[in-house]
């Protein structure tokens, strides 16, 4: 079997800009994530994937195609990917990248394992996201946009809230603000203002192939109070934090539309009480988590994309053994998963 990986900061997307000019910590988590899903695809097939050699990545059991700034991202995507028998994609949903790279690779006849249709437009666009959950009944905060200001009266009662980007990807360009005057004035058309939801930030993974789709080991997420900054994670969580997170991402995922397939993460509020969780965001890709989340269960995640591998995710770490930064080193309490 052959895999094309097609990571999007390290290979090419930020070609012509300089290493300063890249979003801090984009670059880390890309490559991090880029590393995790190569170690796991080697286990089981040939890997491909294109690299701009300024980084220095070396990617061990991996053919890196160097990428050329005379040419298209996209036709180097599709000429490295000739060949394979499919392909993965690691790219931000911003500006449309995720839908641009998939659309390519599609349309050179590659096997593309990732969402499409009206999940990743949906997905991809967080005023759409909160539309449908607010429609379907799914606890969402609530929210104010430049197109959508129905519940502004009942949003301007709450003590916080954020303004981040309708499009954005992780915790990148997201602000706070303690008056809702002043967070509405921050609004433009492509950004969104949601009330601010106090609890414990949970990250949830799906993990859909072609035969079945299944939750992996939900998992806490560290961000920085004053700026909302990503900075690492933890987990797996307790049991019945565990409930609580499977339980509000399968009804998410139940009222989007089609269609979801590869890694989708799902960002969470856990709070006091049952009824105080919220899904805060749906991300149709892989996220930051991977590079935990191989390390907690039984197996290979990547195997599993491919039905090689099938039944329920059995995790192997106990509660909070195992965490990381957002440039993917893990440390793993041994003392607590034994």
């Amino acid at each position: 079997m052959k895999v094309f990986v097609g990571e999007y900061i390290c290979g090419g997307g930020f070609a012509g800009h300089d290493n300063d000019q890249i979003p801090a910590g984009m670059r880390q988590e890309g490559e991090a994530m880029l590393r995790a899903l190569n170690e796991d695809l080697s286990r089981f097939s040939e890997t491909t994937a294109v690299v701009e050699q300024r980084f220095g990545i070396d990617l061990e059991f991996c053919d890196i195609v160097p990428f050329n700034e005379k040419k298209s991202l996209w036709a180097q995507w599709v000429a490295a990917a000739r060949g394979c028998d499919a392909a993965i994609i690691i790219a931000p949903e911003s500006d449309g990248i995720m839908a641009m790279g998939v659309a390519a690779l599609r349309s050179s006849g590659v096997d593309t394992i990732a969402c499409s249709g009206d999940f990743l437009r949906v997905a991809s666009d967080k005023l759409l996201t909160a539309q449908l959950l607010h429609r379907t009944g799914v606890a969402h905060p609530m929210y104010y946009s430049q197109k959508d200001r129905r519940m502004a009266k009942r949003l301007a009662t709450r003590e916080r809230f954020v303004v981040k980007p309708r499009d954005g990807c992780g915790t990148h360009a997201i602000r706070t603000f303690d008056n809702f005057e002043e967070a509405r004035r921050a609004l433009c058309e492509k950004t969104l203002l949601q009330a601010w939801v106090p609890g414990r930030s949970i990250s949830i993974s799906l993990l859909a192939s072609g035969a079945y789709q299944t939750f992996l080991p939900a998992v806490s997420q560290t961000i920085t109070e004053d700026s909302c900054h990503y900075v690492g994670g933890c987990g797996p969580l307790d049991d019945d934090s565990q409930r609580r997170a499977a339980a509000l991402a399968s009804h998410a995922i139940a009222a989007m539309p089609p269609t979801a397939r590869g890694f989708v993460g799902l960002d969470l509020i856990l709070g006091d009480e049952p009824g105080e969780d919220y899904v805060i965001e749906i991300n149709p890709r892989l996220t930051t988590s991977y590079v935990g989340l191989r390390k907690m269960i039984h197996g290979n995640l990547a195997a599993r994309l491919f039905d090689l591998e099938l039944g329920p995710v059995k995790c192997k770490a106990s509660v909070d053994s195992v965490s990381w930064t957002p440039d993917g080193k893990v440390s793993i309490d041994s003392a607590v998963t034994a």
